[in-house]
């Protein structure tokens, strides 16, 4: 898992609880929503009792008031009764009612009056007194019972409304009984506290919203005229009011003022569009309900604040965890560089993206030399010097890491390589100039392989792909000491073509025997006959096309198939021995060569007694070639185990004398029959450049020492008369070389030499 995933998850983990959260506070808001649904419909059914029973009282009063005049009306016989009496009756009759004036008209318009102080008035007309007058008496005349809307008599800022009853005369209407009756007689019925328990009060509005008749409650300060004045109630909610009491509905609804939140209720009263605007403190109310609904929402809102503080505590320590496990799985913990899983991912996305890129493998030479010699310390510190190396000059982009040991690879979006290898000198020679000690003898030095994505073309790149090419170039820049950085072309190419096609088919052209063996003879220097051969392994498959030793054996011993390829030969060679005495011909000697892989093997010894066994052939016939490499682990286990085949009477040769690390301390500690000088001696006698004399005077003293240890040495490469001359001179015993002989195949060698 990368940080990009990782981040992936804790935003999933996040989104998880956000998730959480929305669904506590949803569950919350659906239980507070559910518990202000319950109280919004209690107190609905509460104000609409209250306002009920204010209704039921004003209706009382009206009606009591309108059954009182209809009374008075009957009492009052207008056919024979003159102005003076009737006056006088109808200031009797105020006198015992709650009416602040009453007063008489006759159809014809013309009336009577009695004042609030008892004062009498005649000679009236209708025309004079107030448009709410006139309207409530014409009703009467029709012979319905009329209430005025409010109004102010002349005279005063009074506010009242009038009552008025037809008048009979007989059958016919006379004309209309009229009462007034101050507001304030609605203003009681209003102030009753008994009813809203003194949690609210109630106006009496029209039905524009103007207030007739205000409580002395009122929680608006402002004395507005109009309930839709100020904005304490919605636009909206003033809009839904209007629509209600314009078809003559109830209506519910609610107002903030000064952070309180009330309830309304207007309910018609069915007298002149008459509403009774009736409010309520919520709180006040149901206070029990609001006090549970305040302590659930403190609960739910605590509840959260503790999940939230625990999930981002987790979320810390699950990122800190994550983020560690992160740095161990890919990140190099010597250098802090990104390790070769994480590069692969974020090459991956260029190179199977683009063409426009290269990759670079960046190795240090002698790098288990230098930590050898300077300790594992030093060479983790020189580590990170080519990581700091590496990292100053790569640009947005482009990536590297440390995969192995020394080995490092970069991606770079550059494809020209000029620029490539300017890039690539600049890293190494700020590499190069670490200093390992106080002395700074120590010379750091790195080589390179590429490949450019627009080289190759792959149909399919892969990171995968890219990464066996680059080796490949890698491997050819460590083999050449003359140039440290080397790309992937067509050559190479064709060798990793070659490369891939052997290890895909060794097992089965084993298998199959294509590994046939060529034999090269041994000539006695002496008599000039040959003495022996080397047995020699070419691959030769179905199609005929050798592939020559210097094309495979490489890959053998670098994954492990030498091993197998040997023993066989070692078998060829017991056959061949075998063939030879079959026939009744003398065998000659035959060296074969073993890889470090077989020679410690632990049953590598069995298996040559098994094949001697099985072939019935004499050890004494076979020299076991092995490298002097073995030696410069344990001499006292090589030299066991040279014992032990010798005493099975096989001889032991050291092969490519020279080619190396030549040590003749080693020569002398191994317990060795057989020595085989590398032709490198020779080329270098006839090197230009060399000092001849230094050169001939060493291998002089080398086959003078092999002789004082009673050990045969045999020169390989020779191939003039010139070399065959100089190396009888020198007292070499044997030699072998191409002056002689190329490998020829078994059956060739047979024809001619046995």
């Amino acid at each position: 898992m990368n940080e990009r995933t990782l981040r992936k998850r804790l935003n999933r983990m996040t989104v998880v609880v956000i998730a959480v959260s929305i669904m506590i506070i949803a569950g919350g808001s659906v239980v507070s929503f559910h518990l202000r649904g319950i109280l919004q419909n209690a107190l609905t059914r509460q104000m609409e009792s209250n306002t009920e029973q204010y209704k039921i009282n004003i209706q009382r009063q009206t009606e009591g008031d309108l059954q009182t005049l209809n009374t008075l009306a009957c009492f009052l016989q207008f056919g024979k009764m003159d102005t003076n009496a009737f006056m006088r009756g109808l200031l009797a009759s105020k006198q015992y009612t709650e009416f602040d004036r009453m007063g008489y008209f006759d159809t014809s318009g013309r009336g009577i009056n009695v004042t609030v102080d008892s004062m009498i008035e005649d000679e009236l007309s209708l025309e004079d007194m107030d448009e709410n007058v006139q309207a409530v008496v014409k009703d009467a005349w029709c012979g319905e019972n009329g209430i005025s809307k409010i109004y102010h008599p002349r005279g005063t800022e009074k506010n009242v409304f009038a009552y008025a009853v037809p008048v009979y005369s007989g059958e016919e209407i006379a004309g209309a009984l009229v009462a007034g009756v101050g507001a304030e007689t609605f203003e009681e019925l209003l102030q009753d506290r008994t009813i809203l328990k003194g949690q609210g009060y109630i106006h009496l509005i029209s039905d524009n919203g103007t207030i007739l008749v205000r409580s002395e409650d009122g929680v608006v300060e402002e004395k507005t005229e109009n309930i839709y004045e100020g904005d304490y109630i919605a636009p909206q909610e003033q809009e839904r009011i209007r629509k209600a009491m314009a078809a003559g509905e109830a209506c519910a609804s609610e107002f903030t003022y000064r952070d309180m939140t009330y309830q309304i209720l207007l309910e018609p009263l069915e007298i002149n569009g008459w509403y009774l605007f009736s409010v309520q403190m919520a709180q006040s109310v149901n206070s029990s309900i609001y006090q549970f609904m305040t302590s659930m929402r403190s609960l739910t809102v605590a509840v959260l604040l503790a999940l939230l503080l625990f999930i981002f505590y987790g979320y810390r320590q699950i990122y800190r965890s994550n983020h560690r496990l992160i740095r161990s799985a890919w990140y190099d913990p010597v250098t802090g560089a990104c390790n070769i899983a994480r590069f692969e991912q974020d090459a991956s996305e260029v190179i199977e993206g683009t063409q426009e890129y290269s990759l670079i493998a960046m190795n240090v030479r002698q790098f288990k030399f230098f930590n050898e010699i300077f300790g594992s310390r030093k060479g983790d510190q020189l580590l990170c010097r080519i990581k700091e190396a590496i990292e100053s000059h790569i640009k947005d982009g482009e990536y590297f890491c440390r995969s192995t040991d020394d080995l490092f690879y970069i991606l770079l979006r550059d494809t020209d390589r000029k620029v490539i290898r300017g890039r690539l000198e600049e890293m190494t020679a700020e590499i190069s100039g670490y200093v390992v000690n106080n002395n700074g003898s120590y010379q750091i030095m790195l080589y390179c392989g590429g490949v450019i994505g627009t080289d190759v073309k792959d149909e399919e790149p892969s990171v995968q792909k890219s990464m066996t090419h680059v080796k490949f170039a890698l491997n050819t820049a460590r083999q050449s000491l003359k140039k440290s950085i080397w790309f992937y072309d067509t050559r190479l190419h064709e060798d990793e073509i070659l490369e891939n096609y052997v290890e895909s088919h060794m097992a089965t052209a084993l298998e199959r025997e294509e590994f046939h063996m060529y034999l090269q003879p041994k000539v006695d220097l002496g008599t000039g006959k040959v003495c022996g051969a080397e047995a020699l392994v070419r691959w030769i498959p179905e199609d005929g096309k050798m592939i020559y030793p210097g094309q495979f054996i490489p890959v053998f011993e670098s994954n492990g198939f030498c091993a197998e390829l040997d023993m066989y030969m070692v078998e060829k060679v017991c056959a061949q021995i075998r063939s030879w005495i079959d026939q009744g011909k003398k065998p000659l000697p035959l060296s074969v060569n073993q890889s470090k892989l077989l020679f410690y093997e632990a049953d590598y010894i069995d298996k040559l007694k098994a094949l001697l066994e099985k072939y019935r052939v004499p050890a004494s016939l076979i020299t076991l070639e092995i490298l002097e490499g073995l030696a410069m682990e344990n001499i006292e286990e090589l030299n066991e185990r040279i014992a032990r085949l010798t005493r099975m009477g096989f001889r032991i040769s050291m092969d490519d004398f020279g080619s190396g690390y030549s040590s003749l301390n080693t020569l002398a500690s191994l317990k060795i029959n057989e020595l085989k000088i590398d032709r490198e001696f020779l080329l270098r006698l006839q090197n230009p450049k060399e000092d001849y004399r230094r050169q001939l005077i060493i291998m002089n003293k080398v086959v003078e020492l092999t002789k004082d240890l009673q050990i045969q040495t045999v020169v390989e490469g020779v191939e003039t008369e010139e070399d065959e001359g100089l190396v009888r001179e020198m007292g070499c015993v044997q030699g072998q070389g191409y002056y002689y002989s190329r490998p020829v195949s078994a059956e060739k060698f047979s024809e001619i030499y046995v």
